[in-house]
């Protein structure tokens, strides 16, 4: 495995200890799944996941004191850096963990810690059960064959990929704008319905006022011309 993690496809890679823990919270106060990531490098961390306050873009940093979580998990929690929160482990067992800080991440649940943190926080030696991996080619075909040819390497019990994670953000990034052009659309089709609506009320209106023009023969011209004169001044309006 440790080989499969050097040259070739790969850029580089980072030994980590990956766990799956729990949290029941939130407003339905259900099940909430949190992902822990442990390393004992904690200076070359930022390789692979940038851990930044999300006002001022501050840098958070690795400490063995406790974890840094994301935002989307303390404001679940409704926790902020000094508090002492409560998560409970693969095997079932609550842990207490110190926040020493919050992440910008809006997608997930996610706590991050070095392995002298880890290790004051479960009472175990470190010892890492996955590897982080950054790949030369970017391209989301690219990293789903990769991940396909590396699953069926000898030890790997599964893949986490961040392209599925950036999917959910264009997807939820592009949604306002969908919605906003259909309104735009829907708004547009309004107001040429509308129009048309208060032009031929104003025709009627309007024959219905100067029946005696109509044996003039300046019917059309009077009329149209109002009409005109009425939609400029609508429209310098709606400008306004």
């Amino acid at each position: 495995m440790a080989k499969a993690m050097r040259g070739g496809a790969v850029s580089e890679s980072a030994p980590i200890y990956y766990e799956e823990m729990s949290k029941v919270a939130g407003k339905e106060n259900d099940k909430q799944s949190i992902t822990l990531i442990a390393t004992d490098d904690a200076y070359n961390f930022g390789d692979y996941i940038t851990l930044r306050s999300r006002t001022g873009h501050k840098p958070q940093v690795l400490t063995d004191r406790g974890a840094i979580i994301s935002e989307r998990m303390a404001g679940m929690m409704d926790a902020k850096v000094g508090d002492t929160i409560t998560v409970t482990d693969s095997s079932g067992t609550e842990r207490k963990v110190r926040v020493d800080g919050i992440t910008e991440m809006h997608i997930g649940h996610f706590m991050f810690m070095t392995s002298g943190g880890y290790k004051h926080v479960f009472g175990e030696q470190y010892q890492s059960n996955a590897y982080m991996v950054r790949l030369k080619n970017h391209e989301t075909s690219n990293v789903e064959s990769r991940s396909a040819k590396l699953i069926k390497l000898d030890g790997a019990k599964g893949i986490v990929q961040n392209t599925t994670s950036k999917k959910q953000v264009a997807t939820i990034v592009d949604l306002p704008d969908q919605i906003m052009e259909v309104l735009i659309l829907a708004a547009e089709l309004l107001a040429v319905v509308i129009l048309y609506n208060l032009t031929n009320l104003n025709v009627s209106e309007r024959i219905r006022e100067l029946p005696t023009i109509k044996v003039l023969g300046g019917l059309g011209v009077l009329v149209y011309r109002r009409l005109k004169t009425v939609d400029m001044l609508g429209a310098l309006k709606s400008v306004e």
